[in-house]
């Protein structure tokens, strides 16, 4: 079963989402640090009654949020490291704050932050965060160090973490909201600040969505109910903080506190339900549109595939290669009426070339894949067109074999585009020469051919002296006529027989098979040097150009890298000795 293929759209929702989530986080961090700062309590809490969130633990959350994103998206490897380090750091943090309270011995980091507003505290270490916060910390930072090491056993540490470290918040935040703090004992002296546990809520839903490729992420993508599944868990996360503002409004509102929950959970159930009726009439009607879309597709296919299947130029019924009965869209196609077919012998209508490649007309089976054969058909005006036959057994209404159908469809359009895709792959279509691979091909081919005693297989290596100068003097368009008539030049002063290959930029290779000796390849690299240095006519005007040449011979036994690097060699020299000459090595 093939794997699915994760949401785009989904992914990049939720990588939106956990960059959201650490902005918050960072906005919480701030405003706290700020309300410390200048003495705004509503800034470090909600309500008097409830504890607030110290200047450290609004530290530890802020650098993990910045572990966090480092670690997003595609990081760099610089990145990785930096999100590890603050990691590391927030965990040493939670470690030592741990420490202080298994020990009883206070290191007195928490007053060195607002002293004077954290000693104002009734709390014995005011300004340090509580266990639950040091626990759910370093839980999280585990897990946030964790986000870039690729082993199994490591995401499921990494998952066990997150999940551990959403418990705690989690439920405090649940209880913030209900006001059942009695039940997980939240006061001013020795619990979690809301605030604390709203960024923490935020930082393992961030951790999650930095990996969207690991699970349960992943899990969420891959599944065709991705977004239904995410909507539902947004919702269910919505519903206390739709209970908790009906809540704060009724009571500004001056509803009494005995009706302001009955209130407040009717209002919410309203709020979800109308959102739950919304969103499952708008998933209704996209599943409607896509069952149509299907319908349609299907619809579509079927109609395409009755048309792939019959929109041939010809269809005949051989037995034997005898014509028993062809269509009458054959004249349209060859020229030729279908009375002059019927009774004929079928391979007198096949291009005398392709008569013994082809096996049209031979008995099959009924039960074989239809037989695919391309060749040509001669037309009446004595022409001929290129066909696709796709041949299988003909059964009668017997259930009897009688010969074969064959389908003809004319190809020529497709010939040529493949004689042509065929040509690019082995020419370069501004000069006319072989390209590099062709180039090296043709050369080892000669290399690992048979040698005629005295004779040798000569390279030149070509190059266009200040070739980068013309084309930034006078352009690429006059550049591309120095290159087509400098390549023109070599052809003529080459022999039949030999190659010359375009296989760089400006660079030409020339081979020069059963050569009597270097002499004989340095004379017609001169010619070709004589013949490149006339002047060059163009729209504007006359531009001179020279090429430096490096000649050798072909070792007996070497290959075609070893055999062109010492012509290029060759061709380096003749740069450095002035240009518009030709070396020999």
């Amino acid at each position: 079963m093939a794997k699915a293929e994760p949401d785009a759209h989904l992914e990049a929702l939720v990588r939106q989402g956990s960059r959201a989530a650490v902005a918050v986080v960072f906005v919480v961090s701030a405003s706290n640090w700020l309300g410390w700062a200048t003495g705004t309590e509503r800034l470090t809490r909600v309500f008097r009654s409830w504890p607030q969130m110290t200047p450290w633990a609004a530290l530890l959350i802020a650098t993990l949020a910045g572990a966090v994103l480092a670690q997003s998206g595609e990081p760099s490897r610089s990145r990785v490291w930096v999100g590890r380090g603050l990691a590391a750091a927030t965990a040493t943090a939670a470690l030592a704050i741990l420490a202080e309270y298994v020990t009883g011995r206070s290191l007195s980091l928490d007053q060195v932050w607002f002293p004077g507003g954290v000693r104002a505290l009734p709390r014995t270490w005011p300004g340090r965060p509580s266990p639950h916060t040091g626990v759910t910390v370093l839980l999280l930072a585990i897990a946030v160090g964790l986000t870039r090491v690729d082993r199994v056993a490591v995401r499921v540490i990494r998952t066990a973490c997150l999940v551990s470290a959403l418990a705690v918040p989690f439920v405090v935040l649940t209880a913030y909201t209900f006001q059942a703090l009695s039940v997980v004992e939240v006061a001013p002296s020795n619990s979690m600040g809301i605030a604390t546990a709203v960024g923490l809520v935020l930082l393992v839903a961030a951790a999650f969505g930095a990996r969207p490729d690991w699970n349960p992420v992943a899990w969420l993508l891959a599944r065709p109910d991705g977004r239904a599944l995410l909507r539902l868990g947004a919702l269910f996360a919505a519903l206390p903080i739709v209970i908790a503002l009906s809540r704060l409004a009724f009571l500004a509102l001056g509803v009494r506190e005995d009706v302001v929950w009955a209130l407040s959970i009717s209002v919410s159930a309203v709020i979800i339900g109308v959102t739950v009726f919304y969103l499952s009439q708008r998933e209704q009607r996209l599943l409607i549109d896509r069952a149509h879309l299907i319908r349609e597709r299907e619809d579509a296919e079927a109609r395409y595939r009755i048309l792939a299947e019959n929109a041939v130029d010809a269809v005949v019924h051989l037995r034997g290669t005898r014509v028993v009965w062809i269509s009458p869209s054959v004249e349209a196609t060859f020229g030729l009426a279908p009375e002059s077919w019927i009774g004929s012998d079928f391979n007198s209508h096949v291009h005398t070339d392709d008569v013994k490649f082809m096996s049209v007309g031979e008995q099959c089976s009924a039960t074989d894949e239809p037989a695919i054969e391309r060749f040509r058909i001669n037309r009446g005006d004595g022409g001929f067109h290129w066909v696709d036959c796709r041949s299988k057994a003909y059964v009668d209404a017997d259930g009897e074999d009688d010969g074969v159908i064959a389908a003809l469809r004319v190809v020529d359009d497709q010939v040529e585009f493949e004689r042509r895709l065929e040509h690019l792959a082995r020419f370069d279509v501004l000069t006319g020469l072989v390209n590099r691979a062709e180039a090296l091909d043709r050369l080892e081919a000669a290399l690992d051919g048979p040698r005629v005693d005295g004779r040798h297989i000569g390279i030149l290596f070509c190059d266009i002296d200040g070739f980068k100068r013309i084309n930034d003097t006078y352009g690429h368009a006059v550049g591309d006529i120095v290159l087509a008539a400098l390549a023109a030049r070599i052809r003529e002063c080459v022999r039949h027989g030999d190659t010359v290959g375009r296989t760089g930029g400006d660079e030409i290779l020339v081979l020069l098979p059963a050569v009597r000796d270097l002499d004989a390849v340095a004379n017609i690299a001169e010619s070709i040097r004589c013949r490149a240095a006339e002047p060059i006519e163009y729209p504007g005007g006359i531009i001179n150009a020279t090429l430096s040449i490096g000649a050798t011979l072909a070792v007996p036994g070497e290959d075609a890298t070893t055999a062109t690097a010492r012509a290029d060699e060759a061709m380096y020299r003749a740069k450095e000795t002035g240009r518009n000459t030709v070396v020999q090595v």
